[in-house]
């Protein structure tokens, strides 16, 4: 009964890898990045504004550290033990400076930052042991840190803290111990004070290493692999909808490889990173068999006054389409069970009415099918019948398609009589448009060119102007929806983290640049830290 759909089922289930020719359109020479970014001085300055705020936040819950020292006088050595060292009050630094050292290294200087410490202590020096509490105050510290932005054999960027040192204005301790022999101790103040005044650097180096060192590459990770499938539409189980089905098939364990591919470059005005921008599928092992481009064009304009620029070539879509086409991901069953309410009629051979209303079928739009096959519904198996291309150019992008269409008729809409009426190709091209927003790009799909080739008909006086009369099933359903899709697809990633404002998108021939303001969302940055960082 199903004979033939489960014939076409078994041919889109092939795990096996096609044979596809090299095609002309392909560039065989690697290097070249497909996506490319440029964070600038202003966005960096807006990053370590918010990185400055979290660090105070925690620098000012600072506690449970425990230290020793030595100490020796008149003849007399020892130990002094501090524990549980905890800052009781912070001011942050008064001013917060960002420097680009090229070719790899990031200067961050914080100047003028007060601390109010507390602590336990215990002096001991055999066989005296003395225990009380410690207050002190530093004042006026200044901390230069310098970092190093590093690309590891995984692809992954790391950063790396070279340098950092710290100076301290002034700083005084004070001993309260306890017990007849506290005098004593107080005698060890400036000593103490003195080790106190060397510690604190280390420590408070220590730990802004540690916050700089675990998150920078925790936060790149976000952007290293992109799973591209929780940005398309959830289909539920109960639906049927032959587009929410394609859409749902093709996305599933979609990704982005954005890993790096080269060292980070630092120069005075930016920091530029370049990434594979491939888009694989989960459990897919083959490897694209072509490269990106060169975007030479960007070269040759300057850098408008964003704090981001982002460069995509048509690779990234041109390798997702590559990966989709080995793994039978776009194909299309359209048929009368899978059409919304709205459509079905359309593949009828009898247009139903209502008054002052027509409705567009098969039957209406192809009448000599209408007239062999009366009162019959028609399906159609849409497989592709050769790699499509996509091309980004000064309007936008272009996507070619060639497609083999596999068209049945079943009278009285008994599956047994299903028969094939016709086979035909169609080489169509869309233009698609973006304009983007704070949260997405808006697309507009277009299909702009529908040439037919008829290859094969049951059906007298069918000719390829005949074929071209079912257009309208492509411009007003399947364009409108995957143009829906697109658009809901093509939201930004990591919005829980990142916003941008107030994008602009300029299109060039093989990429297209976006280049945007943002700003951070200090809570989501802050869960991150918190998962990679203890204080």
């Amino acid at each position: 009964m199903q004979l033939f759909w489960v014939l076409i089922a078994s041919v889109l289930s092939v795990d096996s890898i096609r044979q596809v020719n090299v095609q002309k359109e392909w560039y065989r020479y690697p290097g070249n990045p497909g996506v490319r970014m440029r964070l600038t001085k202003k966005g960096a300055n807006h990053i370590k504004t918010v990185g400055v705020q979290i660090f105070n936040d925690y620098i000012s819950q600072l506690k449970g550290y425990s230290t020793s020292m030595p100490f020796s006088q008149i003849g007399i050595n020892g130990i002094v033990n501090l524990k549980n060292l905890h800052v009781k009050n912070y001011r942050s630094p008064q001013v917060s400076v960002l420097n680009f050292l090229p070719p790899r290294h990031i200067v961050l200087g914080l100047e003028n930052l007060d601390i109010g410490l507390g602590s336990e202590f215990t002096a001991n020096a055999v066989p005296i042991v003395v225990e009380g509490s410690l207050v002190g105050t530093i004042t006026g510290m200044t901390v230069a840190l310098t970092t190093e932005l590093l690309t590891d054999v995984t692809g992954r960027m790391n950063a790396v803290v070279r340098n950092c040192s710290a100076l301290i204005a002034n700083s005084h301790i004070t001993l309260n111990p306890t017990g007849p022999m506290g005098i004593f101790v107080k005698t060890f103040e400036p000593m103490i004070n003195d080790s106190v005044r060397q510690r604190i650097p280390e420590i408070f180096c220590s730990r802004l290493q540690n916050l700089i060192e675990k998150n920078i590459s925790k936060l790149f990770e976000y952007i290293t692999r992109i799973n591209l499938e929780d940005y398309f539409p959830k289909m539920k189980k109960e639906d049927n909808d032959v587009m929410n089905m394609f859409i749902s098939h093709l996305a599933k364990g979609m990704f982005v490889d954005n890993r790096q591919i080269t060292q980070p470059l630092i120069t005075m005005d930016y920091i530029e990173t370049n990434h594979q921008g491939e888009i694989h599928f989960e459990g897919l092992p083959e490897q694209t068999p072509f490269y990106p481009r060169p975007m030479e064009q960007m070269f040759r304009e300057p850098l408008s006054d964003h704090m981001a620029h982002f460069y995509v070539s048509d690779h990234l879509l041109n390798s997702m389409l590559y990966h989709a086409y080995q793994n039978n991901r776009l194909a299309l069953k359209i048929d009368e069970s899978n059409l919304p309410k709205e459509m079905k009629s359309f593949v009828s051979t009898e247009c139903p009415s209502k008054k002052h209303q027509t409705f567009v079928c098969v039957g209406y739009l192809i009448p000599e099918i209408g007239k062999l096959y009366p009162d019959s519904t028609t399906s159609f198996a849409i497989l592709p019948h050769g790699l499509p291309y996509v091309m980004f150019n000064r309007d936008g992008m272009a996507v070619e398609i060639k497609n083999r269409i596999l068209t049945y008729a079943t009278p009285d809409n008994n599956s047994r009589n299903r028969s094939q009426i016709l086979v035909f190709s169609i080489n169509g091209q869309a233009d698609i448009t973006f304009a983007p927003t704070n949260e997405s790009l808006n697309a507009k799909m277009n299909l702009n060119r529908f040439n037919v080739r008829l290859h094969r008909s049951a059906v007298r006086g069918i000719d390829e102007s005949s074929i071209a009369r079912l257009s309208p099933l492509s411009k007003t359903f399947i364009a409108p929806r995957l143009s829906a899709a697109v658009e809901k697809a093509a939201r930004f990633p990591m919005q829980d983290t990142i916003k941008f404002v107030n994008p602009v998108i300029k299109n060039y021939d093989g990429f297209v640049s976006l280049s945007t303001d943002f700003y951070l969302e200090k809570k989501a940055i802050e869960a991150i830290v918190r998962k990679s960082i203890e204080f």
